[in-house]
């Protein structure tokens, strides 16, 4: 396993001074405005952030993933019984096929570019007099297999907000409500991802004295195979920081219309605890 020192922070200067303002006023403690303000930056975060759809899978591969029943029959469930990848219309030879067959390249560049991470042995594949629908056959499994792997990590960049979002709308803190759509935002984005994203980020909230401390991080690359690992975390980088930034600005002006509201309706704060 190998860890990956890439890492981006965002400008929180802006809440640092919005959140004594309102805090101020008495309604909310430090503790309940900062986990709740950091819970919905995460939230916003991940609901933002951009990720490629199945259909631009499929394109990339050259493939149309089709659903079955157990018996066969075509298959319109959420969760079919099973599912086949085969060439799309007018592909020759699909994307999907280049790739296993660079797979079993040990040489080939596509598993040096993935740290090896998908390498498939040279002889996988059946030869011979009359081997030809058997590697066919192997070649489709081969390649339903990579796309619907590729569909169930199609959001892997807003899971890494789903440790740090667990953590904060479980705090005691917490002061503006679980609604259904907040509980479901907080577990996995994409249902095919059947991965445990619970190592994929974190929350730490620190309470000392008068200061309070909320920590949160999308882990999204940290370790791993160290090619893909570095892959990963500059796609978190590069597509991740503009959505954080956008919610740490989106909570920090929402917080100061607060402010005013409460001004305007003339309540007074105390910043005797400052």
């Amino acid at each position: 396993m190998a860890s990956v020192d890439l890492y981006s922070t965002v400008d929180v200067s802006a809440l640092q001074l919005a959140i004594p303002k309102v805090v101020a006023f008495g309604r909310r403690s430090l503790r309940e405005q900062c986990v709740t303000s950091a819970a919905f930056i995460c939230l916003d975060a991940q609901a933002n952030t951009a990720a490629v759809s199945v259909g631009q899978i499929d394109a990339e591969l050259q493939v149309e993933v089709r659903s079955f029943t157990a018996t066969g029959r075509p298959s319109r469930a959420k969760r079919p019984d099973h599912r086949i990848a085969f060439s799309a219309v007018g592909a020759r030879v699909p994307m999907a096929v280049l790739i296993v067959m660079e797979r079993m390249n040990p040489d080939s560049d596509y598993n040096r570019l993935t740290g090896r991470r998908w390498e498939l042995p040279g002889d996988l594949l059946p030869t011979g007099p009359g081997s030809a629908l058997a590697r066919q056959a192997m070649i489709q499994a081969l390649i339903t297999q990579m796309a619907s792997s590729r569909h169930s990590s199609t959001h892997f960049i807003q899971h890494g907000w789903g440790a740090p979002i667990r953590t904060l709308l479980a705090d005691p803190a917490y002061y503006a409500g679980r609604s259904r759509m907040k509980s479901a935002a907080q577990w996995k984005i994409n249902p095919l991802n059947s991965m445990d994203n619970s190592d994929l980020g974190k929350a730490v909230i620190d309470l000392s004295g008068d200061q309070c401390v909320v920590m949160a991080e999308n882990a999204i690359g940290g370790e791993g195979n160290a090619i893909l690992a570095e892959k990963h975390r500059r796609a978190l980088v590069r597509v991740g920081t503009p959505p954080l930034e956008a919610a740490v600005r989106k909570e920090a002006v929402a917080i100061y219309t607060k402010v005013q509201d409460y001004l305007d309706r003339g309540m007074k704060q105390d910043f005797s605890n400052f």
